[in-house]
């Protein structure tokens, strides 16, 4: 019997105030991405999905979910997703991923993948420098964690880049190009946790070896 691995789906959303234009089709990509994940747990029992949603804006960082285990999330709703304001950007990534590894810490029989999603530029946060969030996902990373960021309307690659993280996805911020990001998550997601379960399965593999394991895989293309 393989020993049960837990992954940690960790969801970053802006929800400025210019996200209204899409507010509908980010409800809905999310709850997508929900079914995407329960449906990963179900094929392979071997697996415990978390899922933590933290939503933020310039007025508050709402967590919607704080490391639920899939099968008890309920759908996002317009109550839930309200766009408003500014962008705290490093702030909501920088708390969220601190709050999500107090519980994961170094579980070597857990993975982490951390999904931003924005459509601007940071230009709110009080808690986090650049310097600062950099610095905290370089460790993590080091650690096995994934990290990807999805963004419109603003350099994503530069930003990314900026951020220390390798994989990054431009979308169009119109319905459609909404829907079709978070189609090409999804796939990429499932992809992702495809990899991932042939790298934890390897048998009489040390800690160590492993953790760079995850890592070597975890530079590989991501939305490709």
């Amino acid at each position: 019997m393989n020993t049960p691995i837990t992954v940690y789906n960790v969801i970053i959303l802006d929800k400025s105030g210019s996200m209204s234009s899409i507010a509908r089709q980010a409800i809905d990509g999310v709850n997508e991405t929900i079914g995407s994940i329960k449906s990963a747990q179900e094929k392979n029992p071997d697996q415990k999905h978390i899922v933590t949603l933290v939503a933020f804006c310039g007025c508050e960082m709402k967590t919607i979910y704080d490391n639920v285990p899939v099968n008890e999330v309920s759908p996002l709703t317009d109550k839930d997703y309200r766009p408003c304001c500014m962008t705290p950007l490093y702030d909501a990534v920088g708390s969220t991923i601190t709050r999500v590894h107090a519980l994961k810490g170094n579980d070597d029989n857990s993975l982490a993948l951390v999904t931003v999603i924005t459509d601007g530029y940071e230009n709110a946060s009080r808690e986090f420098s650049l310097t600062a969030l950099k610095s905290l996902i370089d460790s993590y990373k080091d650690q096995g964690w994934q990290f990807t960021y999805i963004g419109a309307d603003h350099e994503v690659e530069q930003v990314a880049f900026s951020l220390h993280i390798d994989h990054c996805l431009q979308f169009d911020k119109s319905e459609e190009g909404t829907q079709t990001m978070f189609a090409k998550e999804r796939r990429s997601r499932l992809r992702w946790m495809e990899r991932m379960e042939g790298v934890m399965a390897q048998p009489c593999v040390s800690n160590e070896e492993r953790r760079k394991n995850i890592r070597q895989a975890n530079k590989k293309d991501y939305f490709g």
